[in-house]
């Protein structure tokens, strides 16, 4: 199949960011209108720069249906190229002989198709605040040896499963930082079903382990 047009790489902004920089504008506006400024020469031009920069930087959805058709099948001819040679979940976590060299070469060979991707699903998929989230597609399967890891475990296979997105509050993902440093990080890789199970032994967790966690994040604070 032929390639589409490629789209453009430059950084764009993620939901939070696009709402910071819009305050950044309102924080400059007030600047303006303030008697207490006298600089107002200079304080127009922040806020100049501050909304070129938002209205340059802020995901623009697809101008008509035939852009949204490119861009659909671009993001997708995309993918299927970052994902050929990506470093697996449980590489990346437990870092086994050859994994480093692994994704630096992948990370080289695929950086700009991961901004064009990235940028692509930011417009296709607005406000989502984790559109551009990589992490959701890495294989779960390793083609490299375990043997030697830096980080050894056990492995848990869960089947795949269809629902509504399951999401965690801040207080749930500090939770799962306590336990075991690193892990929050790791919730954007899981699939739907495991992110239940992970929610579901949370609420499970008794609350004198809950009160030790909170008490070890106390500590690191």
């Amino acid at each position: 199949m032929e390639a589409t047009t490629a789209f453009d790489t430059k950084p764009l902004l993620r939901p939070q960011q696009v709402e910071e920089m819009k305050a950044e504008v309102a924080s400059a506006e007030a600047k303006l209108s303030n008697p207490a400024i006298l600089d107002k020469g200079e304080a127009r031009k922040q806020l100049i720069r501050t909304r070129a920069s938002l209205e340059s930087q802020t995901p623009k959805p697809p101008v008509d249906a035939a852009e949204e058709g490119r861009m659909v099948t671009r993001s997708r001819q995309l993918l299927d190229q970052i994902l050929a040679g990506m470093p697996s979940q449980e590489e990346m976590r437990k870092a086994p002989p050859g994994a480093v060299d692994k994704h630096m070469g992948w990370e080289k060979r695929n950086k700009p198709a991961i901004l064009e991707w990235k940028n692509l699903q930011l417009r296709l998929r607005p406000g989502e605040r984790e559109a551009a989230n990589l992490e959701r597609h890495r294989p779960v399967s390793s083609t490299l040896s375990m043997d030697n890891a830096v980080v050894q475990g056990k492995n848990f296979y869960i089947p795949e499963g269809v629902g509504a997105t399951v999401t965690f509050s801040d207080a749930e993902l500090d939770q799962l930082n306590a336990l075991k440093p690193g892990l929050r990080d790791t919730v954007g890789a899981m699939s739907n079903e495991q992110r239940q199970v992970v929610k579901d032994m949370l609420a499970l967790m008794p609350a004198k382990q809950k009160a030790s966690a909170r008490d070890r994040l106390a500590e690191e604070a």
